[in-house]
């Protein structure tokens, strides 16, 4: 893929394990994505896709007791953080990367004023401003009351929280946000309010988004890019009309036509069959084999290679029915 703008991240063929008395469960086995300066790129799957993992390893959040970064490389505005100690990541949270979480009661402190929290973020990013004052700027950044600034967490909505969550993470002054399924607990008025102003914080800002969800509409009038992970792999990506007018991946099919409210001639709604699979057991071929209808034997014996698809270095999907459609050629 040719970036369109200089890269404010990329991950490069990642894989991560978590280790457990149980066993090994490998939930990102190969996962590829870049973000330019100022582009708002989404990152969607279904639940268990590896999602949340990718965000929490491009922050140096995994649990180092657990979790294992076997391999690939992360490298954030220009800096290769994959093997980054913890005292490195302390310096490059907030700024460069700042990232926002679904559930702000779960990151909000529920015994501090909502005021005190982003005050904490003030001093440690930018110290050099008057905090109250950079408190008040803040809130009113994210269209809030400076009145909420005395309050606590349970004391605000949900979309209120949100913004609060938001404040917090502005206060570094982050040159890219990751947004980690920032409006899935909201009724949709307020995520919309939601989209809105983190569309806005970027425009003003001149900054950067992932923008994580299961949602399609969300990633759809939110991004420019898309990149679809399935079982911990990035299968499909591309800029978003052109792979949601012109899907590659099956499961990207799957994906689209269960988020319309078409039914079938039984009044049923697409779905797409079978679970995800397993993380814990091996997978030699296409993890989405097992659920495909185009699968063939060598589906479930080979991992299928990133091809451009249509000769576009911009879409790109790993699908041995697009390999045949396309180019052979493997992309990297």
């Amino acid at each position: 893929m040719v970036p369109a703008r200089p890269a404010i991240l990329q991950v490069e063929h990642l894989r991560v394990a978590y280790h457990s008395p149980r066993g090994v469960i490998r939930a990102i086995e190969d996962a590829s994505l870049e973000v330019g300066e100022g582009e708002a790129v989404g990152l969607v799957g279904e639940s268990g896709s590896g999602k949340s993992s990718l965000a929490r390893a491009i922050m140096g959040l995994l649990p180092s007791h657990v979790a294992r970064l076997e391999a690939g490389r992360i490298v954030v505005d220009g800096r290769d953080v994959t093997r980054a100690t913890e005292r490195e990541w302390v310096r490059l949270r907030g700024n460069p990367a700042a990232i926002v979480f679904q559930d702000p009661l779960t990151y909000l402190n529920p015994i501090m004023r909502v005021g005190r929290q982003i005050a904490e973020s003030v001093e440690r990013h930018d110290p050099d401003t008057t905090v109250d004052r950079r408190v008040v700027e803040l809130l009113d950044l994210v269209r809030l009351p400076a009145s909420c600034a005395r309050a606590y967490p349970h004391e605000l909505s949900g979309g209120m929280r949100q913004r609060a969550l938001l404040a917090v993470a502005l206060a570094c002054r982050p040159r890219l946000l990751v947004a980690d399924e920032p409006t899935t607990a909201l009724d949709v008025t307020t995520q919309a309010e939601i989209l809105a102003l983190i569309a806005d914080l970027r425009q003003r800002l001149g900054m950067a988004l992932l923008l994580i969800s299961h949602d399609l509409a969300v990633i759809a009038s939110a991004c420019d890019h898309v990149h679809v992970m399935y079982a911990g792999a990035t299968v499909e990506s591309g800029p978003c009309d052109t792979v949601f007018a012109r899907p590659a991946h099956p499961y990207t099919v799957g994906l689209l036509r269960a988020a319309t409210s078409a039914r079938d001639a039984e009044r049923r709604f697409a779905t797409i069959r079978g679970d995800v699979p397993n993380l814990a057991a091996p997978v030699t071929g296409c993890r989405f084999a097992d659920r495909c209808d185009l699968a063939t034997d060598r589906c479930v014996a080979e991992m299928p290679p990133p091809v451009a698809i249509g000769g576009d270095p911009t879409h790109i999907a790993r699908c041995w029915e697009s390999t045949r459609a396309d180019s052979p050629e493997a992309c990297t």
